[in-house]
Formats: structure tokens, sequence, C-alpha cells
């Protein structure tokens, strides 16, 4: 089992240094670090330049992450290509752990984990960590992305089959990925944190809500297209009813409450069911946030009431 690590970087030479420092790292070595700079800016190469033959620097011009992620794809070596964020890190086990579950799990061609905050410490991992592994099913993947790109190691062949990160996609383009491979393979992820995710990095809120909304709706599109809600009518109010309410927490956050409240009511309308609470974890909290939404549209504009 070769294990290739593709990084991407833009413009955040002191992270990904901090990030390639975790790969480097691991109680498993990786068996190729590829660090692909998508026309960065910065200092960057100059960073990069100091870990001399221990990783491969491959410089394009900017195309966005997706275009990054594609060309680290094409020129890995190894049989299994994992993923790392520049602004994210990695435990010092995080391989170890996932080749030994992916070892046990011959059946699985994608493995990922969960998260813990970052800066901050690496968390305990206790013994048998490997066996902690939760299948995921595809049509729960259609409903919520629970897959972290920095959290994957998935098999080179299907990646390759399931074809490029979507270079039209700008915020949710892995999770378009993860569905194309979760329809040829079976997938999963080790419910244990070994990934450090360094939250707020990105853009504006406002700006991410946009992204993540235009995407997000794409990709249901395209599951439309392709037949995958084909006389599944519940599953597609259900996917498209966690999509609002997906769209309604982005804008409530980002100061939106108006369009908040339009996509929660939405939500509502298209599936009045309850979710999992792995899903949406407060009791009634569609419809919470759609009190909360509403009460802060109204202070915001209460002449419009």
């Amino acid at each position: 089992m070769r294990v290739s690590v593709v990084i991407p970087s833009f413009n955040c030479g002191p992270m990904a240094v901090e990030a390639v420092a975790s790969v480097l790292a691991q109680t498993r070595p990786a068996d190729e670090i590829i660090v692909v700079d998508d026309g960065s800016s910065d200092d960057t190469a100059e960073r990069m330049s100091a870990f001399g033959n221990r990783i491969r620097y491959l410089r394009k011009e900017n195309g966005g992450v997706s275009s990054a992620r594609n060309l680290g794809v094409t020129e890995a070596q190894g049989d299994w290509i994992a993923f790392l964020d520049a602004d994210d890190v990695w435990h010092p086990r995080k391989l170890e752990i996932q080749c030994a579950a992916l070892a046990r799990r011959s059946d699985l061609a994608l493995l990922g984990n969960k998260l813990y905050d970052w800066p901050g410490e690496h968390p305990a991992v206790g013994e048998r960590a490997e066996e902690e592994v939760e299948a995921i099913r595809f049509d729960d993947l259609i409903v919520r992305n629970c897959l972290v790109t920095s959290t994957i190691v998935a098999k080179t062949e299907v990646l390759q089959s399931a074809g490029p990160f979507d270079l039209d996609l700008q915020g949710p383009e892995d999770y378009d990925m993860w569905l194309r491979v979760a329809q040829r393979a079976k997938v999963a992820n080790l419910s244990i944190a070994l990934t450090g995710y360094r939250a707020g990095t990105p853009g504006s809120l406002s700006k991410n809500a946009e992204r993540m909304e235009t995407g997000m709706r794409s990709i249901l599109g395209k599951l439309e297209r392709v037949g995958v809600f084909h006389k599944r009518p519940l599953l597609r109010r259900k996917a498209w009813g966690y999509f609002h309410y997906s769209c309604g927490f982005m804008r409530f956050r980002a100061g939106q409450t108006g369009s908040a409240v339009r996509h929660l009511v939405h939500s509502l309308i298209g599936y009045p069911l309850a979710y999992e609470r792995e899903i949406v974890r407060l009791p009634f909290g569609r419809a919470r946030l759609l009190a909360t939404s509403t009460v802060a549209t109204i202070w915001k504009n209460p002449r419009q009431f």
C-alpha cells in the first residue's frame, strides 16, 4: 500500500509549512508528498524549498483548488491518495491508523475521519482505533456531506474512474467528488478525530454562503440528471429539504436573515418530517432556527411587517 499525499496551496506559505511538517511527523510515513502551488504570490516556493527532496513541489498557474488537486492526482505514484488542505494538519498517527483500518476492510475505497480544532493539542487516541469504522450509505451522503477533504484517503483507481474534481464548482467541489466515488465503491469514516481543522480561514461568510449555495444546487441538479432520484420522491424531498436548511443556516450566520427565513420555510414545506439527529442535531432545529431568523428579520426591518 503506497500512499501519496496531495496538498494544494495558494498564498498560505506559513500554514503550508505546518501542514507538510504534520505529514513528515507521521508514525506511518507517507510514500510521497506532493505540494501543488496554485500560482501563489507569497513566499510559498521559498518555504517549500527548505524541505528539499522530502517533498515534490509543483507550481502551476492559478486555476483554483480543484485544478490543483487534479494535478496532484495525475502526478501521484501511489495506489492510494491522501488529501490535506494547506491550512489543516494531521494527527501524528493518522496514516498509521487509517492504513491499518483499510488493511482490515479491503472492501473500502475511501476512508475519512473526524475533526478536532486547530491550532490546539492533538487529542489522545485509544487502542484499536482502526476498528472504529462507520460505513456511509450513499443515500445518506446524498442528503448530507459527512466527508471532509483533509481527512480522506482514497484508492487512486477509484478516484480516476470517478473523473476529475469539477472546475466549475467553488466550495463543494470535494462533496461532488465523494458522491461520485460513493456511487462506485464503499466509503466510510473513522469515528475518531485525526485531522486538525482550522476554521474561519476562507473569505467572508456572505461570499461563502452564496458560493456554497450555488455549488450545492448544481450538485443536486447533477444527481437529478443522472437519475439518482428516479422513482424516489421522498429521497429527493429529503435532500432538497436539507439543502435549504443548510443554506438557511449559512445565510443566518452571514446576517442575511431574510434569505435565511425563505430557505427555512422551503425546507420545512418541502420535507416536514424530522431529520435524524446526526443530520439536524437539535430537536426541532429547523423550526427553532426559523423562529430566530424571523425575529431577527423583524428586528432589523420592522416597517416591512
